[in-house]
């Protein structure tokens, strides 16, 4: 699985790419209805318009969005791309319960909050943001995927409960603590863990260490594991 994402953060980017002009402020996927969406932008040419083709549909925006807003009729929407934009607080989701996709890359995100009635959720892309610490995923026990590289996070904690994970990505922050690996060991399905380009890297016995304390990884970043 990792393998097919490749190592870097930026897949849900490259599909907003793939769809459309690569000035997409956001995509919108899995919908079954066609509307006007507008989303906050930092000028007065905010919305464009909304477009079907697929079995998808997208927004197109002339401006970066700065706030997630007008979203909450979309109660069948699966998927949701927001990267590269000007994002401070992930809010207004709660009526998007069926939202199994949800990426965040490169906005302006210090907190990780507005998530308790995602229930759906299977993947979660929060990289290149500004978060420090893990947590507001009480509600989010069906989570295969989570993406926090990129951020400022200096211990893994509240994903203990996470038993279904297959993918944590938590490379380019600052962990220190072989001990915080703990936290992930009852995920027994877990596969793929990239941690490269923290503290904990400098460590001779790195991947070593990796193994042993997970011993379900098949892959550490970008290499995989041999037996």
């Amino acid at each position: 699985m990792a393998a097919e994402r490749g190592a870097g953060q930026q897949q849900s980017q490259e599909m907003m790419e793939e769809r459309g002009p690569v000035n997409w402020a956001g995509f919108l996927g899995q919908m079954d209805s066609g509307a006007w969406i507008k989303l906050t932008g930092e000028s007065n040419q905010k919305s464009l318009a909304m477009r079907k083709g697929g079995g998808r549909a997208a927004v197109q925006w002339r401006t970066s969005v700065s706030a997630i807003e007008n979203i909450d009729t979309l109660t069948s929407l699966e998927s949701l791309f927001l990267g590269k934009n000007k994002i401070t607080k992930l809010q207004n989701l709660d009526a998007l319960t069926n939202l199994t996709v949800l990426s965040m890359q490169s906005n302006r995100l210090t907190k990780m909050e507005g998530l308790q009635s995602l229930v759906n959720l299977r993947e979660l892309y929060l990289s290149h943001n500004g978060i420090e610490v893990i947590e507001g995923l009480e509600n989010n026990n069906k989570l295969t995927m989570l993406d926090i590289a990129s951020n400022r996070i200096k211990k893994i904690e509240n994903v203990s409960h996470l038993t279904e994970l297959q993918e944590f990505w938590m490379n380019d922050n600052l962990l220190e603590s072989w001990s915080d690996l703990d936290e992930l060991k009852a995920a027994k399905s877990l596969e793929t863990v990239y941690l490269e380009r923290n503290p904990l890297q400098k460590d001779p016995q790195y991947r070593r260490k990796i193994m042993l304390a997970l011993p379900t990884v098949r892959q550490i970043d970008a290499t995989f594991v041999r037996f």
